[in-house]
C-alpha cells in the first residue's frame, strides 16, 4: 500500500478547511434569516426548516468552491 503524497494530502487539507468555513458561515447565514420567524420554536422545527436551504447552499455554493481550493494540482 502506498502512502498518499503530501501534495494530496494538502489538498484534501485545503478542501476539509474551505468546506468546514463554508459551512459554518452558510449554517449561521440560514438560522439568522429564520431566527425571526422560528422564535419560540422547538430545536426540532428550526431544525427541519433550516435542512433545505442549507443543503442548496452546500451543493451549490459551498461545495464546488472547496473543489475549486481544494482540487489536486
Amino acid at each position: 500500500m502506498t502512502r498518499p503524497s503530501f501534495s494530496r494530502l494538502a489538498s484534501r487539507l485545503r478542501f476539509l478547511i474551505v468546506a468546514i468555513a463554508g459551512a459554518y458561515a452558510a449554517i449561521n447565514l440560514v438560522l439568522g434569516a429564520l431566527a425571526p420567524f422560528t422564535a419560540g420554536w422547538s430545536i426540532p422545527g428550526v431544525t427541519a426548516l433550516a435542512v433545505p436551504p442549507m443543503v442548496v447552499a452546500m451543493v451549490y455554493g459551498v461545495i464546488p468552491i472547496a473543489f475549486r481550493f481544494g482540487a489536486p494540482r
